[in-house]
């Protein structure tokens, strides 16, 4: 009887498991149109062609208003450039694999493919613009695997930027794990319970970081028996708060409990003490007010100074940076911010007010959260070497998304001093900037590559 009952039980898990993995069918996926848009179009099915070439496919998706449909076509799409890879530092670790995995997935990814790109079949004139003016964007949210986003945007003036259809569909979980097995050293089937879902994996919490395994820290130039130093840090905590057209287009997102409602917020010294909700991001791609995202800013209370490193990454050949810099949070316990792989070749300098324009990038491992085709096209993800990790003072992962609710930074030169490096972090979802801090790197110019900037 209990072999029986081994049998069924072993039947049962088969058809659940063929259930979530059998399908791997990439033609007719169903999109859910957005029912919070004002477009009279609704998405009916997307699919991928799979061409020649291994991971390349030709995208279609298909919108109807009434008797009118229109079909965009993206051709020979390297869709590899948009599934979890980690990369080749991280092989030899399985922590590690399973960290750059997760936070590939957990990072939202839009790419953006402009009208040079793509080819539309239309029964009429498309809401009034010219092909030309039109553009679309693809999304791998942030939301476990599978959940991905469609939108067709407007742009008839460079100055003018509309969403003029936006839809969700759930890749096939089969086709999915496909991909990600086929891209990576591990079988999805190992990485599933960190990649599907939130509560899975913790984001790597108190596991060992082993920063050593993914770069070579270098001698200092003029100082061959040093690899790192102390760099001066300022926190721009009295200065007034910054936001620019995302963190303004998302203000509505942002509240705060009873007590802290009618506090003035002015600076950043205002909004690290306190403590504000978001609505938060969740399936298939929407704000939800009823579910509000929670907020520990004390965690990264106090600076108490900043460590700069040149390194070298096997994934460039380029000298690059590693900024580590020291928080306690109000219990005085030492949190510590690694962000690596920094070529300051690539970090623009910039006026303060104009920030968006820096490296704008996703705390852990990511693409930016906007890109077109073209540029990833010609810096695929998994041979980037930025990252970025939150650690404590025992060198173990910190859950940046949940223990604290920061989501982001953003990187930038000074305009008028380029070695004084400018760095924000961003609230969850990037709702909001919630600190400035400007690190001074004139004590690393025996360094030649800083000198030169």
């Amino acid at each position: 009887m209990s072999g029986l009952l081994a049998l069924i039980a072993l039947a049962a898990l088969s058809t659940a498991f063929f259930y979530r993995y059998g399908d791997r069918a990439l033609t007719h996926i169903p999109i859910t149109t957005d029912e919070n848009s004002a477009s009279k179009w609704v998405g009916e099915t997307i699919n991928f062609e799979q061409q020649p070439q291994e991971h390349h496919f030709n995208v279609s998706f298909r919108l109807r208003n009434g008797d009118q449909t229109t079909v965009f076509r993206l051709d020979d799409i390297d869709l590899s450039l948009m599934i979890p890879r980690a990369p080749i530092t991280a092989y030899d670790n399985p922590a590690l694999l399973r960290w750059f995995l997760t936070e590939r997935e957990f990072n939202r990814q839009r790419v953006v493919f402009d009208a040079s790109l793509m080819q539309i079949e239309r029964d009429q004139p498309l809401w009034g613009y010219d092909t030309d003016q039109l553009s679309i964007a693809l999304t791998n949210n942030c939301l476990g695997a599978g959940y991905w986003e469609i939108a067709v945007y407007a742009n008839p003036t460079p100055d003018t930027h509309k969403t003029v259809y936006q839809g969700y569909f759930t890749f096939p979980r089969g086709a999915y794990a496909s991909l990600v097995s086929q891209l990576n050293p591990t079988p999805y089937w190992s990485q599933a319970p960190s990649m599907e879902s939130w509560p899975g994996f913790k984001f790597g919490v108190e596991q060992s970081f082993e920063l050593s395994m993914l770069r070579e820290v270098m001698p200092l130039a003029n100082s061959p028996d040093v690899q790192e130093q102390t760099v001066a840090i300022i926190n721009h905590q009295q200065e007034p708060i910054l936001s620019q057209q995302e963190q303004q287009d998302k203000a509505h997102l942002m509240m705060f409990p009873a007590s802290q409602a009618f506090q003035i917020r002015k600076t950043w010294a205002d909004m690290q003490q306190s403590t504000p909700l978001f609505h938060s991001f969740v399936k298939p791609g929407i704000y939800d007010a009823a579910r509000l995202w929670s907020t520990d800013f004390s965690q990264l209370a106090k600076v108490t100074g900043a460590i700069a490193r040149p390194i070298l990454s096997p994934l460039t050949d380029s000298e690059l940076l590693e900024l580590q810099i020291n928080f306690e949070n109000a219990n005085g316990e030492q949190r510590q911010l690694v962000v690596s792989g920094i070529d300051l070749e690539d970090v623009p300098a910039l006026a303060n007010q104009d920030y968006s324009d820096g490296v704008y990038m996703p705390l852990g491992f990511g693409t930016p959260f906007t890109q077109s085709y073209q540029a990833l096209h010609e810096n695929p993800p998994h041979k980037q070497p930025f990252f970025s990790v939150l650690l404590d003072r025992h060198g173990q992962v910190i859950n940046y998304r949940k223990a604290i609710g920061i989501n982001g930074l953003v990187l930038h030169r000074d305009i008028d001093n380029s070695q004084h490096l400018h760095l924000y972090l961003m609230s969850y979802e990037r709702i909001q900037l919630i600190s400035h801090y400007v690190i001074d790197l004139a004590s690393m110019t025996g360094n030649p590559r800083l000198m030169q900037l």
